[in-house]
Parts: C-alpha cells; structure tokens; sequence
C-alpha cells in the first residue's frame, strides 16, 4: 500500500510518499500550512494513497504538547475528509537525524516528512517479520 507522510509544521508541511511495495519512501514537496489539507488531498488522489501518516511531534519525555495537539487535529481532518486510514508516528529527534544525513543545519520539510515514513513503513516490515516468525 502507498503511504503519504506528512511533517507538520506552524509554517510548512512536508510530505513524502513510499513505494507500493512499502519499501523506499521519497520527499514529494513542502506546503505552506494553511493549504496543508488541499495538497495531501491532491498528491494523495494522484498517487493513489490507502493510508496517511503524520508525525507526531512528542517532546523528549513522551509528552504530547501543543505542536503534537496540532498534529493530531490535522490527522482527524485527513481522515474525516479522505476517509482513508490515519497513523501517526514518533518524529522525536527526525529533524537531527535529518541534519545529519542530508548535511544540513536546516532540514528540508519534506526530507523530514521522507524520513518519518521511511521509519514507520520499515518499524511495519520488522514487526510483520516477527509476527510471521512466531506464526512459524
């Protein structure tokens, strides 16, 4: 299934897609945040998505603060408007991962929106491994 992820922000949306395959997830563009709805309604329609995932901006203790509340309100508009599955993930310390990677002391929204699905759809392939290993 394609998946699109999506990096909320206070100015700026990323947002990446995987493969169908869930193996490899690429940045697909960065959205001011008042048009944050439109455009994931778009490239999802375009793309073909049967799943979105939003990451979720906990504070280092796990604490669900304002960013995280905002977060989680745009994921209950996605799924009330596109009627397609919602999930969040953990985009603690995404942004410095980012950095380090792309070598660069600002990160791209979309880099980090790439980065956020590549985790999600691979935490997904190791617990489907797992799950078929203790089915075995």
């Amino acid at each position: 299934m394609r998946w699109i992820g999506v990096d909320p922000g206070g100015a700026r949306v990323g947002i990446a897609i995987c493969d169908e395959h869930e193996r490899v997830a690429v940045p697909v563009e960065i959205a001011p945040a008042s048009v944050a709805l439109p455009a994931i309604r778009t490239i999802a329609a375009r793309e073909g998505a049967g799943g979105i995932v939003i990451g979720l901006p906990l504070s280092l203790d796990g604490v669900e603060r304002a960013s995280a509340v905002a977060a989680r309100k745009l994921g209950e508009r996605v799924r009330r408007i596109l009627d397609i599955p919602v999930e969040y993930e953990d985009e603690r310390l995404s942004s410095r991962a980012v950095e380090r990677t792309a070598g660069r002391a600002k990160p791209s929204d979309d880099l980090a929106a790439a980065f956020l699905l590549q985790q999600f759809i691979d935490r997904r392939r190791f617990e489907a491994a797992h799950a078929a290993l203790g089915e075995a």
